[in-house]
């Protein structure tokens, strides 16, 4: 259904994108608007179009480890977390990790974008994020039964209901949700006022990406790709690996110029030429290889590495930022009728539930749906707990900038974080509840398992992603650096403790048999952190590895995406998000890719 090698290789196209995965094929849907622009397409991938693994709802997860759908990319061993590499696999397809995600729906809180415009970056603020966002969305509502089930009333004003990825909630859901929900409220935290609307501070039951017609996920090869695979200024190919960027004649003291790319398709290498921009859309773990391949970035990488540096820019690969998270399993009362996804293991059942889909109902139909955000101070024992564990981080940040010990403007990033958890703004605290045993464990017939993950969506700590060598076949070191920063470890076991509050705090506590995960001794802060340092999992939000701020400060970008010491490249994916926001990514993904076609056709 994509093209052919013939239909790129030595060919010039007007936009050269580099990736065809969430924003890349959401940039290249909006330029091919005008028959008068030719794009090309350039994806790592295969398209896997039609694949029921990637399609159907419930299958989230199960295909996030599978090699013929992920790529197994894993972080350098981690000293704060005894030695461990940690997965970081990727969407390996037409659609990128669109298609295979956990179909989370949600926008971050209006700060959080808002911090954004704060660091440089005028424009880019709520008004423009939300603006795109329900560009994006094309949201079926809930029946007026369906919004009993999910107890809450839909603002249909802050969803997009005419765009080309559709929302919905899904049809089957978790019975024990309300019950998890309830006891949440109990410890404190409200329901959510409004989680499409920049204001998704609370608990609440997530929307999805599911299409409400067929039950089945709406990501953007069905939704970008398709509907304009047959328009002749579209070019698309697959399982071709981009090496590096092509410069015209290089003037000393000028900026650099694309003319093209290098990439590789079925071992031969081959070029493709842009005669106006290259685009990298490779994803926050992959554009800043491209770069540094390319000779842009920092010399003290490239130099060693025999690399010519084109652009000195210190910021490719740095200031990369990730979400965390350690899970939580309960076993449910074998006395109540509590359907989980443990039954799928049942494979009568689950042949059973397959047929349901096809009929739009069951199982199968299943997204995640219970979420939590609120800042920091709700999850600790006391108000006064959080506030004290604040107080010696910003001693400790001033400090370190006081010894000039800092990157550029990271004191000001990690200022915006602490005055979002000082105002009770952002939800840099979460929590997910999967009705299921997580990890693919097989669970004996007849019992029931419920996971809380903890999550933590504002790490200090802050990582690399750096080129190792000037082979391109080979990823780069991956090494996120995660809980350098101690206050990060200190914050999660404050949320698993929480949990753990939570497990004991009625309506919940007459659901739950016993708690499987951590086991039931490990009660003081030592133990727990021990816990989490062995437990703790990324949650796929890499992001911020090619930074939109001033280029003193460590930009990589500026506020039109174009990258210092460029002419005609620009990034359009996560790895530009300056700060990470408090929700997860997909949404944004999307709304870069929107902005980033406005941006090029001259609309912003």
């Amino acid at each position: 259904m994509t093209n052919t090698i013939e239909d790129v290789s030595e060919q010039t196209f007007d936009y050269v994108i580099v990736g065809g995965g969430t924003a890349g094929l959401t940039l290249a849907a909006r330029l091919v608007e005008d028959p008068n622009i030719k794009v090309v397409v350039i994806e790592a991938g295969s398209d896997h179009l039609g694949d029921p693994a990637i399609e159907t709802p419930a299958q989230f997860g199960a295909i996030l480890m599978h090699p013929k759908y992920a790529w197994h990319f894993k972080t350098t061993p981690q000293p704060h977390l005894n030695g461990r590499e940690v997965p970081w696999p990727r969407g390996k397809m037409l659609g990128g990790s669109s298609g295979v995600n956990f179909h989370v729906w949600n926008k971050p809180p209006a700060g959080d974008i808002g911090d954004w415009e704060k660091l440089g970056n005028p424009g880019w603020n709520w008004e423009r994020f939300q603006k795109y966002a329900k560009k994006i969305e094309g949201f079926t509502p809930p029946t007026t039964e369906a919004q009993e089930m999910y107890r809450q009333n839909t603002n249909l004003s802050s969803h997009g209901v005419d765009g080309l990825i559709k929302t919905s909630f899904p049809k089957w859901v978790f019975t024990g949700e309300g019950t998890v929900q309830d006891a949440i409220k109990a410890q404190g935290i409200p329901i959510a006022k409004d989680p499409y609307g920049g204001d998704p501070i609370g608990t609440f039951m997530m929307a999805g990406n599911i299409d409400a017609r067929t039950q089945t996920r709406s990501y953007a090869a069905t939704s970008y790709y398709l509907p304009n695979k047959d328009k002749k200024n579209l070019t698309v190919i697959c399982n071709s690996v981009v090496e590096r960027l092509l410069f015209k004649n290089i003037t000393p003291g000028e900026d650099l110029e694309a003319s093209g790319v290098e990439f590789v398709c079925a071992g031969t290498k081959r070029n493709v030429y842009a005669s106006k921009e290259v685009i990298l859309s490779a994803g926050a773990l992959k554009t800043p290889q491209i770069l540094e391949l390319s000779g842009i970035g920092d010399k003290h990488v490239l130099t060693p590495l025999g690399i010519d540096t084109k652009v000195d820019l210190p910021g490719v690969g740095s200031n990369v930022q990730e979400h965390l998270h350690s899970d939580l399993v309960f076993e449910l009362d074998p006395r109540k009728e509590y359907e989980t996804l443990d039954k799928l293991h049942d494979k009568s059942f689950a042949t059973e539930q397959i047929k349901l889909h096809a009929e739009g109902k069951g199982m199968f139909t299943m997204g995640l749906t219970g979420f939590s955000f609120a800042p920091f101070k709700l999850f600790t024992a006391t108000p006064s707990k959080a506030e004290e564990l604040i107080s010696a981080l910003r001693s400790k940040i001033n400090s370190k900038a006081s010894a000039g010990g800092l990157p550029p403007g990271l004191k000001e990033q990690w200022m915006l974080q602490i005055e979002r958890m000082e105002g009770g703004r952002s939800g840099e605290c979460e929590l997910l509840t999967v009705p299921r045993r997580p990890g693919g464990v097989p669970t004996e017939p007849g019992k029931s398992y419920l996971a809380i993950c903890a999550c933590s969506n504002s790490p200090f700590s802050r990582g690399t992603i750096h080129i190792k060598s000037n082979d391109p076949t080979v990823h780069p070191s991956m090494d996120p650096h995660y809980f350098e920063e101690e206050f990060d470890l200190k914050q999660l076991v404050e949320v698993v403790k929480f949990i753990m509050r939570l497990s004991h705090t009625e309506p919940l506590k007459s659901m739950i048999a016993e708690q499987i995960v951590p086991a039931p001794n490990l009660s003081s802060d030592e133990d727990l952190q021990t816990f989490v340092k062995d437990s703790v999992l990324t949650t796929w939000h890499t992001s911020s590895s090619a930074s939109m701020l001033p280029r003193d400060k460590n930009g990589v970008v500026d506020a039109q995406l174009r990258v210092y010491g460029t002419k005609n490249v620009r990034i359009a994916d996560l790895s530009i998000v300056p700060l990470h926001i408090s929700a997860h990514t997909q949404s944004t993904a999307y709304v870069i890719g929107e902005a980033a076609a406005d941006i090029i056709l001259g609309k912003l």
